[in-house]
């Protein structure tokens, strides 16, 4: 059921006075203040372990200078560190492959973050111990005697670089006219928040792991920092400065238009892109609903990173999934998953409208994120909905190669193949249309190809402070299968495999269920003990087969998934014996756990 309006969360301040006498020789300690208990709706699974709400593993850091040719770039700071443990960069390959080499202030750095204590300059925004990443930049400034100059920005509620080591920026190189001139504009900087595992580098148990960091538009002071993920500071041109400012300027007026609350404009689903013909003519509509004018609280699921009261990006879906009767968004706290990707964090599993939406649009559609189709999730201005520079190939790649409900017809206008075709940009896409020629050569002010950016960042809602943005917009999409021979069954994958219901075991029914006394409690691999030799167990029959008898053993509830469990635990899952040997056996076809059917018999969906 879900939850109408959520328990208030009162933070209580206490005042902690000196008792004793006149000279106060015995002062009492300051009390840091617990955060308060996170209270979730029931459409919101899982959350953070101890370990994840503490920075205590390895984030890489690096300060980039600028490019050169190959052979005249000295790395004279890169002889004086010693890098240990430093995970390759994609960019250095992309900037050879224009044949250039990135000339470091500080290489690539990897920092044990248990040794590290953050005194971050946003305490308004962060708890204790946490903190942004200007504030790990700070930290390496001083680590590594490098001259970082930053001042706050009062009316953008945020600081900006201005110097390091006396170097201000870069000039103006691209679109002068339009982007207007402004000196000493700083530095931006990139973000790969986890590793990428190479899919081409090894098997299973011999990854190649990468960092491929992304532009983002976000405020530096407020991307919150995260176990082993990767930074680079890069100087900036002024009109890249200058599209961040006005972004947080318009930001800031919004809110301030509306007695400071956060309300947004427009929150958009976009559940399937529409199709077109050859020529562009437009065969299926896009199923995309629209709300208008949303009005945000805080929910404080993150107190383990933020300050209570802070407003994130899934602060604005929570609100809207309250306001609607007719939408339900269901989220799962994703951990690390069997990728290697460290996502920590929420994210939408399934949303589902059926009803009008503001526009007056009819829509019933329901959408399932399952590893190979999820949402991407898009937050800003619409005028940079399209920001992304040479971006904007993988861009493509994700919504428009992988779509198997579309047709080759579709996807090869979606590419922009077809003649007379601009591809997958924004077509029908709101006000965003009108900036579908807003992407000019050099318009991504990098000299090499990135993945997302801009408006589109690698990072999950939860650790997005937003303000007032004039649009948030989810996009179902197909990732493709990048992680073996199977495909997954969802709205976006129609000719994949179906569950086989049948061979889901209904455990309420079970003659002689298990208790607390039985010595294999919570151990889901019955064959751990159990043979034709020693029991009445069937020669053939799987341990999860075992509930049907004996109920699930303790086995925790489930989080309303249906498919491709092992894209988030194939590493976590030690105990379940031979479950996904290999990334080519999601679905359980060569091991004792057939995917999902046992994971749907012993871990049943709560009520």
């Amino acid at each position: 059921m879900k939850l109408t309006r959520l328990a208030s969360l009162i933070a209580l301040s206490l005042a902690i006075t000196a008792c004793g006498n006149d000279d106060n020789s015995n002062p009492t300690p300051p009390v840091t203040p617990e955060p308060p208990p996170v209270v979730k709706p029931d459409s919101v699974f899982g959350g953070p372990l101890a370990d994840e709400q503490k920075i205590n593993k390895v984030i890489q850091i690096s300060i980039v200078k600028g490019f050169s040719p190959l052979a005249e770039v000295s790395d004279t700071r890169a002889k004086q560190i010693q890098i240990e443990g430093v995970v390759k960069s994609k960019m250095e390959d992309e900037a050879a492959a224009l044949g250039l080499k990135v000339d470091y202030l500080l290489p690539p750095t990897a920092i044990n973050m248990s040794g590290v204590n953050i005194d971050t300059i946003r305490p308004d925004l962060f708890q204790p111990g946490r903190g942004s990443v200007m504030d790990l930049l700070v930290w390496a400034g001083k680590k590594y005697g490098i001259d970082i100059k930053i001042e706050k920005d009062e009316a953008l509620n945020t600081h900006f670089i201005t110097a390091i080591e006396g170097i201000k920026g870069l000039p103006e190189a691209v679109d002068q006219e339009n982007l207007g001139q402004t000196e000493g504009q700083g530095w931006k900087y990139l973000v790969a928040p986890s590793v990428w595992e190479d899919k081409d580098a090894g098997d299973f148990d011999t990854k190649g792991l990468y960092y491929k960091e992304e532009e983002i538009y976000f405020r530096m002071d407020h991307h919150p920092l995260k176990n082993e993920m990767s930074i680079v500071i890069m100087p900036a041109e002024p009109g890249e400065m200058e599209i961040r400012k006005k972004k947080y300027q318009k930001e800031m007026d919004r809110m301030a238009q509306n007695g400071g609350k956060v309300i947004i404009p427009e929150m958009v689903i976009d559940f399937k892109p529409a199709q077109y013909s050859a020529t562009g003519e437009v065969l299926v509509p896009n199923q995309r609903v629209v709300f208008k004018n949303v009005e945000v609280k805080a929910h404080n699921l993150r107190t383990d990173i933020y300050q209570p009261g802070v407003i994130t990006e899934l602060d604005a879906w929570l609100s809207l999934d309250e306001q609607r009767e007719d939408l339900t968004i269901d989220y799962s706290y994703w951990p690390r998953l069997s990728t290697n990707a460290n996502v920590q964090g929420y994210v939408a599993t399934a949303i589902t409208f059926n009803g009008r939406d503001d526009l007056g649009n009819i829509v019933n559609e329901r959408y399932t994120n399952n590893g190979s189709c999820g949402f991407v999730h898009t937050t800003g201005e619409w005028e940079n909905y399209m920001d992304s520079g040479r971006q904007h190939g993988l861009y493509q790649w994700v919504m428009c190669g992988s779509r198997t409900d579309m047709g080759e017809e579709f996807r090869e206008a979606c590419y922009g193949k077809v003649p007379g075709v601009l591809g997958y940009r924004a077509h029908n896409y709101g006000v965003g249309e009108k900036y579908e020629n807003h992407n000019p050569a050099g318009r991504g002010y990098i000299k090499f190809g990135l993945p997302f950016g801009g408006n589109d960042p690698h990072l999950t809602g939860d650790a997005m402070i937003i303000y007032s943005p004039e649009y948030i917009n989810y996009v179902g999409a197909a990732f493709g299968n990048g992680y073996g021979d199977q495909q997954a069954t969802s709205g976006c994958d129609t000719d994949a495999p179906e569950i086989d219901p049948s061979l889901i075991k209904d455990v309420s029914q079970a003659r002689a269920p298990l208790t607390e006394t039985h010595f294999g409690w919570k151990i889901p691999d019955c064959s751990t003990c159990h043979d034709p030799s020693n029991s009445h167990v069937v020669e053939k029959m799987a341990p999860w087969e075992c509930a049907e008898c004996h109920g699930n053993n303790g086995a925790p509830d489930s989080h309303g998934e249906l498919l491709t469990c092992g894209f988030c635990h194939a590493q976590t899952l030690e105990s379940h014996g031979d479950a996904y040997t290999t990334k080519n056996d999601y679905f359980g076809l060569e091991t004792q756990f057939k995917e999902p059917e046992s994971c749907l018999t012993c871990h049943v969906e709560k009520h």
